[in-house]
C-alpha cells in the first residue's frame, strides 16, 4: 500500500469515525435513553447502566481509531481504576484522554463543560449518565459526593482544556481545584492519572485532520493516591487554603518535572 492511498484511507476512516461519534450521542437520546427505564426500578440503576453504555461506546471508538493505525492506548495499573467511589483527576494532552479513560472504568462519571450539557450531539448521554456540568458550583460538588457516595467514580482534567503543546520553562498549566475541593468535601484521597502522548495529536492546535505520522502512543498511568487525610483540620478551619495545598499537591504528582505550579487565582 502506498503512503498517499494509507493517508488517504486513514483520513477517510478518522472522518466516519468522529461523525459517528457525535451521531452516537443523538442516537443515545432517540433509542438508548428510553428503554433505560425498562430495565432500571431507579435514578441510580438508569445512571449506572448509561455509563455502562457510554464505556461500551467509548471502548468501540478507541478499537476504531487503533484498528486504523492512529492511536495505541497503554494503561498502567489498571487495577487502581477498579474500585468504586474513587476520584480520578488527570491531565489533558489530547482531545481522547476522557474517552480513552472511561472505556476503561467501570461506572465512571465525568464533570464536564457546561456547553457540552446543550449539545444536541452530547447533552442525551450527559444527562442520562448523570455527569455533573462544571457550571454548578458548590451544587455540582455536592452532587458529585453523592455520587462517589453510591459508588459512582468521577474523572475531573484540573486543567480545564488540553495541555498547551509548549510551556514555558519550569511551569504548569494553570490548575482548576474542583478535584481538591470534592476530595476534601467528600473526605476521599485523588487517584492521579499522569497521561503522555508521544506524538502529540488531538491537541488544541491540531485538529483530527492532521494525522501523525506514526501512532500516537497514549500512556496512562495510574499513580498511587494521594491522601487527603492530614488537610481535613485545615479545610474545616480554612477551607480555601487547604483546597490550595491539596491542588499543590495533585500538580506535582501530574507535572513532577515541573519546579514552578500555577493555580488560578482564588475568587472574590
Amino acid at each position: 500500500m502506498t503512503r498517499l492511498l494509507k493517508k488517504v484511507l486513514q483520513g477517510t476512516g478518522t472522518a466516519l469515525a468522529f461523525g459517528l461519534f457525535g451521531i452516537a450521542g443523538i442516537v443515545f437520546g432517540l433509542l438508548v435513553s428510553p428503554f433505560l427505564g425498562l430495565f432500571a426500578s431507579n435514578a441510580a440503576e438508569r445512571e449506572r447502566a448509561a455509563r455502562r453504555v457510554v464505556r461500551l461506546w467509548f471502548a468501540c471508538f478507541i478499537r476504531i481509531i487503533e484498528g486504523l493505525g492512529l492511536v495505541r492506548v497503554v494503561l498502567l495499573n489498571p487495577e487502581r481504576l477498579e474500585r468504586p467511589g474513587i476520584i480520578v483527576a488527570a491531565n489533558h494532552p489530547s482531545l481522547i484522554d476522557v474517552v480513552a479513560l472511561i472505556s476503561r472504568m467501570d461506572n465512571a462519571a465525568v464533570i464536564v463543560k457546561d456547553k457540552l450539557t446543550r449539545s444536541p450531539f452530547t447533552r442525551a448521554p450527559i444527562r442520562a449518565a448523570g455527569y455533573v456540568s462544571n457550571a454548578l458550583g458548590a451544587a455540582g460538588l455536592e452532587r458529585a459526593a453523592a455520587a462517589l457516595e453510591s459508588g459512582a467514580a468521577f474523572v475531573l482534567f484540573p486543567e480545564g482544556t488540553r495541555t498547551p503543546a509548549s510551556l514555558p520553562a519550569g511551569k504548569s498549566p494553570r490548575m482548576h481545584r474542583g478535584a481538591a475541593a470534592l476530595a476534601l468535601a467528600s473526605r476521599r484521597p485523588i487517584t492521579p492519572v499522569r497521561i503522555h502522548a508521544e506524538p502529540r495529536w488531538l491537541t488544541k492546535d491540531r485538529g483530527w485532520w492532521h494525522l501523525p505520522e506514526k501512532p500516537m502512543t497514549l500512556t496512562l498511568e495510574v499513580l498511587p493516591d494521594i491522601d487527603s487525610a492530614d488537610l481535613l483540620d485545615r479545610y474545616n478551619e480554612r477551607p480555601s487554603a487547604a483546597v490550595r495545598a491539596l491542588s499543590k499537591r495533585l500538580a506535582r504528582a501530574l507535572f513532577p518535572h515541573l519546579e514552578e505550579i500555577d493555580h488560578e487565582p482564588p475568587a472574590h
